[in-house]
């Protein structure tokens, strides 16, 4: 009877471990599909201009950059040498380093709860009594010793994959943080080239209106001259005088603007202002080439880089998901103790006693506090899910609002030149037919304003068209910044060590 009712137990026990496991085997994961199904958009085959097809055809033809660094395309040494030292000292992407390490650290701290667990302890102790049996007897004092070493070790049976799936979720947070670092390193080089063309921008602009105040200050004089020689007014002495404070009225906010710029490039470069590295600030803008091939938006789930962190925190959050549905089952370890202990320390190891225990643990009540961080995991891994649906989202925006003002923004510019070319050659011979008596010097001089303005704005439009490009660039992604590169330019420690090897 004794033998059936353990039978029986038995039996009850293995069954139970059977619906435990076979419930553990329900546990969320992420499926590979899942990515397809979010982003199965037909706006991911193809980017939409169409109202700016026209002009597309006014910038000649496309170039593969493909792991290439874009800033290259400038052809540029001194903006290579800003780039190599912010993707070193940039305070952002040392920041990211940093929090990618921090994520390493995490992963590997993860992955120490595959091995077992090993303590080790010894201990010695010195004892002494001291016993008096009457007031004329004499002390009796007696003295000993015990030393003991104590050896452990811990296990915990993964059967569920909860541990399996807290480091899988430490290991995508990892992969997120890395993805983050590049990002932080696109935008960076990014802000730079883009800060580096509007300070040279800026600085032709301060040159130009500095010319205008030449020429204006000429024209004031020639004024005078012929004011007194009454052949004009004092009427139009005051109008030209009119067009030279204007000229040098936009001076001092262009030099601000420099102080400014050049403040901006020492915070990217990792320096206090002040400390900005030599380079050539009257260089000219750079070329820009044919608009780079966009090739089509799917692609940009490879190449960029916060995309990628996206995703991999949507799969760090489903593991997360995983590792609290398996912590609501039991948790089964397996232990062994080896003892020693002894009075004398010559003995210590002949005298021993070991243990081996196996335990299951269980929450029988818990007020639902499992259940409900099971849910709570669940909701943070659908606004994952809708967090990296939104970045792709983004992203293709991104892409095409850069290509379209590519195309419009090149052919302003290209329309500016040519207003330019007109509206000199018309402030040209209004000049000379003032001079000649035929025409009012007012014509003159608003035609003067009009070509100065051109001039400066022509200067701004050639900025926008250079950083245009670099927004294209940042828009299409890492394909520009290879990851191997960005090791060896941003660190000169290697990432190798942090880097967790698949189980």
């Amino acid at each position: 009877m004794v033998k059936e009712t353990k039978k029986n137990i038995l039996v009850h026990i293995v069954l139970f471990a059977a619906a435990v496991l076979c419930s553990a085997c329900q546990t969320v994961r992420l499926e590979p599909e899942l990515q397809g199904e979010l982003l199965s958009s037909p706006m991911l085959n193809e980017y939409f201009y169409d109202e700016l097809e026209p002009y597309k055809k006014e910038v000649g033809e496309v170039y593969n950059h493909k792991n290439k660094l874009w800033w290259h395309t400038f052809a540029s040494g001194d903006l290579n040498n800003l780039q190599r030292m912010a993707l070193r000292e940039n305070y952002d992407i040392l920041s990211a380093y940093a929090r990618m390490k921090q994520y390493a650290a995490d992963a590997k701290i993860s992955e120490s709860a595959f091995f077992p667990l090993i303590n080790a302890g010894v201990s010695a102790a010195g004892t002494g009594a001291g016993k008096k049996e009457s007031s004329s007897a004499s002390s009796a004092t007696s003295s000993g010793e015990a030393y003991r070493l104590n050896v452990s070790a811990s296990y915990e049976l993964d059967l569920w994959g909860r541990v399996r799936s807290a480091y899988d979720a430490d290991k995508m947070r990892f992969l997120a943080g890395r993805d983050d670092w590049q990002t932080a390193a696109m935008t960076v080089t990014a802000n730079v080239a883009s800060t580096w063309a509007e300070l040279l921008g800026n600085q032709a602009e301060t040159d130009i209106v500095r010319e205008q105040i030449r020429v204006n200050e000429s024209l004031v004089k020639l004024q005078k001259v012929r004011f007194s020689n009454s052949l004009v007014s004092s009427l139009d002495v005051l109008q030209q005088e009119e067009v030279l404070a204007s000229s040098k009225a936009e001076l001092p906010d262009l030099l601000q603007k420099n102080l400014e710029l050049k403040n901006t490039l020492c915070i990217l470069l990792g320096k206090i202002p002040g400390n900005l590295p030599e380079f050539s600030e009257t260089a000219r803008l750079p070329i820009v080439l044919a608009i780079p091939d966009a090739g089509i938006p799917i692609e940009l789930l490879q190449y960029r880089p916060d995309i990628r962190a996206a995703w991999a925190r949507v799969q760090a959050s489903h593991f997360d998901l995983a590792e609290a549905q398996a912590n609501r089952f039991p948790k089964i370890s397996l232990s062994f103790s080896q003892i020693f202990s002894a009075s004398t320390f010559s003995l210590l190891l002949a005298n021993w006693t070991n243990e081996l225990m196996a335990s299951l643990s269980y929450a029988v009540f818990d007020a639902g506090e499992k259940k409900y961080q099971a849910e709570k995991m669940r909701a943070l891994a659908e606004e994952a899910v809708i967090a990296y649906t939104k970045t792709v989202a983004e992203a293709v925006a991104e892409v095409n609002n850069a290509l379209a003002q590519e195309y419009s923004q090149q052919e302003k510019l290209r329309l500016l030149e040519q207003q330019y070319v007109m509206a000199k050659s018309a402030t040209r011979g209004a000049l000379n037919a003032y001079l000649e008596g035929a025409e009012d010097v007012m014509r003159f001089i608003t035609l003067l304003q009009s070509t100065q303005d051109l001039e400066r704005n022509i200067a701004k439009q050639r900025v926008n068209v250079v950083q245009v490009r670099i927004n294209l660039y940042r828009a299409l992604g890492n394909m520009y910044f290879p990851e191997e590169q960005v090791f060896a330019l941003a660190q000169h420690d290697s990432l190798d060590k942090e880097i967790m090897h698949e189980k």
